[in-house]
C-alpha cells in the first residue's frame, strides 16, 4: 500500500509539472501567435445593408472598388469558450466590411458567389486577438472595454456592441431553432498594412482567403441600428434601409493568413 501511495504521489507530481510547463509554453506561443487559426461552432449574426456608396468608396485603398450594390456586411458574434479555437482563446467581436467588386469567392457545389469584403471597423474584446489582427492589416478601432453580446429569447435575437458600457450597435431579428442548410466554401476578405520608411508610407493591400462551413436557422425581420455618438466614424456607414439579407448561423472558419495583392506608396502625414 505504501508503494502504491508513493507511485501515485510521484505520478501526480509529474503530471502537475507537465501541466505547469504546458501552460508556460502556451503563454509564450500566444505572444507571437502564428496564422492561420481555427474557430469552430461560433454563433454569428451576419447581415448586409445599404449605406452611402460614395462614403464606402472613399474608405477603400487603391486597387479595390466597391460592389455596385453599395452594401456593408456586419458580423456580430461571441466565442465564450477558448476550447473552440486553436489558440485565440475566448473573445467577442463585431466587425463591419465593405462589399467589393471583382473579388467574389465561391460556395461549394453551387453557382452562388459571395462578394469580397474589406474590413472598415473591428471591435474585439480580446487584447490577444487585437494584437494578432492588427499585425495582419485588420483595423483595431477601440483598444479597451469593447464587448459584443448575443441573446436569443422567445425567438427574438438581440446582438449588441458596447463601448465603455454604452451601446454602439444594436441588431435584432426573429430567428428559428432548427439548424439546416449546411454549406461551405471560401470568403475573400481584405485589409491594409501600413509601414513607414524614409518619410513615405508603404501601403500593402492584403487578402485573406478564409475557408468556412456551417448551417443557418430561419432569420427574418432583421434590423441594424447604429447608436454610437454622432461624432463617431460609425455614423458614416449607418444603414439607409433595413438589411437586404441576414442570417443567424453556426459556423467554423479559419482566422487569417494574409497575401499581399497590391502595394503603393504615399507621403507620411506631417507631424
Amino acid at each position: 500500500m505504501k508503494n502504491f501511495t508513493k507511485r501515485m504521489f510521484i505520478t501526480l507530481f509529474v503530471l502537475s509539472l507537465a501541466f505547469t510547463f504546458s501552460n508556460q509554453n502556451n503563454t509564450v506561443m500566444a505572444e507571437d501567435l502564428p496564422g492561420p487559426q481555427l474557430v469552430t461552432n461560433a454563433w454569428m449574426f451576419i447581415a448586409a445593408y445599404k449605406a452611402d456608396p460614395e462614403i464606402l468608396k472613399a474608405m477603400l485603398p487603391e486597387g479595390l472598388e466597391p460592389n455596385p450594390e453599395g452594401q456593408v456586411v456586419i458580423n456580430m458574434y461571441t466565442v465564450p469558450n477558448g476550447n473552440e479555437t486553436s489558440g485565440l482563446g475566448p473573445y467577442t467581436l463585431t466587425y463591419l466590411t465593405v462589399e467589393l467588386a471583382g473579388q467574389d469567392s465561391y460556395v461549394m457545389n453551387s453557382d452562388t458567389t459571395i462578394p469580397g469584403r474589406y474590413f472598415i471597423f473591428y471591435f474585439n474584446s480580446s487584447p490577444l486577438m487585437r494584437e494578432f489582427t492588427e499585425k495582419a492589416g485588420i483595423p483595431v478601432n477601440e483598444n479597451t472595454n469593447v464587448m459584443t453580446t448575443t441573446d436569443v429569447k422567445d425567438g427574438k435575437l438581440t446582438a449588441t456592441l458596447t463601448v465603455d458600457g454604452k451601446p454602439f450597435i444594436v441588431s435584432t431579428a426573429d430567428v428559428g431553432n432548427e439548424l439546416g442548410n449546411f454549406s461551405g466554401g471560401h470568403l475573400n476578405y481584405f485589409g491594409l498594412i501600413k509601414e513607414e520608411m524614409n518619410g513615405k508610407i508603404i501601403n500593402k493591400v492584403v487578402k485573406f482567403p478564409i475557408p468556412w462551413n456551417g448551417g443557418v436557422v430561419d432569420t427574418q425581420n432583421a434590423k441594424v441600428m447604429i447608436k454610437a455618438p454622432k461624432d463617431h466614424p460609425l455614423h458614416k456607414v449607418k444603414p439607409i434601409a433595413d438589411p437586404t439579407w441576414a442570417i443567424w448561423t453556426k459556423g467554423s472558419f479559419v482566422y487569417p493568413q494574409y497575401q499581399v495583392v497590391n502595394e503603393y506608396m504615399t507621403d507620411s502625414p506631417k507631424k
